[in-house]
């Protein structure tokens, strides 16, 4: 009798650890972005859906440089290739990391990017590999 309700016991524990979202098992992406960008920091990766596309590019941030108001801070970013169809897709292409570089540098200024519905997925620090990445190169793991 004790066995089984071990058995039970551990068969609980372990279906209430899993995620039955349909998702990977990463943290679950935030539901909103600061207002005022201050989530955009350097190493940030960062999910903005595109308007024209109907979808979801993903963007590591290189460097925060500081411009004076009016214009405001400017963003270099690392674009990547691979899109999303939502922000949970792009995180999961995120995490499986198969992904290639579209643009690099991509410059923003912070006011154009808050136009932008966006989410930040993590904060990681830029390695020297990902500064000197070109067009069409891979994202190293």
């Amino acid at each position: 009798m004790r066995r089984i309700r071990g058995v039970v016991l551990g068969s609980v524990l372990l279906l209430l650890g899993c995620r039955t979202d349909g998702t990977g098992s990463g943290p679950p992406v935030p539901a909103s972005s600061d207002p005022e960008g201050k989530d955009l920091v350097v190493g940030a990766v960062v999910a903005a859906f595109e308007k024209p596309s109907n979808s979801v590019r993903l963007y590591k941030i290189e460097e925060r440089n500081y411009f004076p108001p009016p214009l405001g801070d400017e963003l270099v970013m690392i674009a990547f290739q691979e899109t999303g169809n939502d922000f949970q897709h792009a995180s999961d292409l995120w995490r499986k990391g198969d992904l290639s570089v579209a643009v690099t540098p991509v410059r923003v200024q912070i006011p154009m990017f808050l136009k932008r519905d966006y989410r930040v997925l993590e904060v990681q620090p830029v390695t020297d590999v990902e500064k000197r990445l070109k067009v069409g190169d891979k994202l190293p793991r």
